[in-house]
């Protein structure tokens, strides 16, 4: 396991205390890799797919303890790479959707879709904490992180320049001077040669030590092999 998976993996066992922060984290992560499914009823749906486990894990922990909803998890593995798995957790009920939506602030009050994340305008980023625990969720769902005993590089992979401008705005506000570049059809928020003592504590509140402690085996494997799609409860 790279050092960036085992960060992740960290930070998929630690939960905020305060709501706010964790709605700030749920917000990032969608913001990051989820979408958003209107019928033509006009219900919603909110989907995240992701072939990391620790996403898919703390994706499914934030609903449950911030909102008490149970994501629909269905977990498929590549018949070509037997070892990676890839992780689609669902909404379905158009209410609870709605009720996410509305509280990360994507949906307004007369159900039009947005995404205002800006820092200025959007009350789920306003407060340090919140801009902490917004910074953690998209390293989680987009971010990697080099080992420091190797070289320094910490970034975060964006889809489009608006969401890595944002992104970027919240990192800048804690004095620390990320870039953006441009890869393939990406864009890329990065930090070189990132001090750990600022930038890990800002995307882990929690830091233990000057390393992570390393994983106990492989997470999410429960030693079965199966092929195919297939649906799962979160434990």
């Amino acid at each position: 396991m790279s050092f960036s998976a085992r960060v992740k993996e960290e930070l998929s066992h630690q939960l905020s205390k305060a709501r706010h922060c964790q709605i700030a984290e749920l917000a990032a992560i969608l913001s990051l890799c989820g979408k958003i499914h209107i019928d033509e009823e006009d219900h919603f749906s909110i989907r995240i797919h992701t072939e990391n486990v620790a996403v898919a894990r703390k994706y499914f922990t934030l609903l449950k303890n911030t909102f008490n909803i149970k994501a629909d998890i269905s977990i498929r593995r590549n018949a070509f790479l037997k070892k990676s798995r890839s992780y689609t957790l669902l909404v379905r009920d158009h209410e609870n959707a709605l009720r996410v939506l509305e509280a990360v602030k994507m949906v307004d009050a007369q159900g039009n879709v947005g995404e205002n994340l800006s820092v200025v305008r959007n009350l789920v980023i306003q407060n340090a904490c919140c801009k902490k625990a917004f910074i953690r969720g998209a390293f989680l769902a987009a971010g990697s992180l080099s080992d420091p005993e190797k070289f320094y590089h910490f970034e975060i992979v964006c889809a489009s320049l608006e969401k890595a401008v944002q992104l970027q705005n919240v990192i800048l506000t804690f004095d620390i001077d990320a870039k953006i570049v441009v890869r393939k059809k990406y864009y890329v928020v990065w930090k070189g040669r990132w001090r750990r003592k600022i930038l890990l504590a800002v995307s882990w509140n929690a830091y233990p030590g000057s390393r992570p402690r390393p994983s106990r085996g492989p997470a999410g494997s429960s030693g079965r092999r199966r092929s195919g799609p297939r649906s799962s409860s979160w434990r």
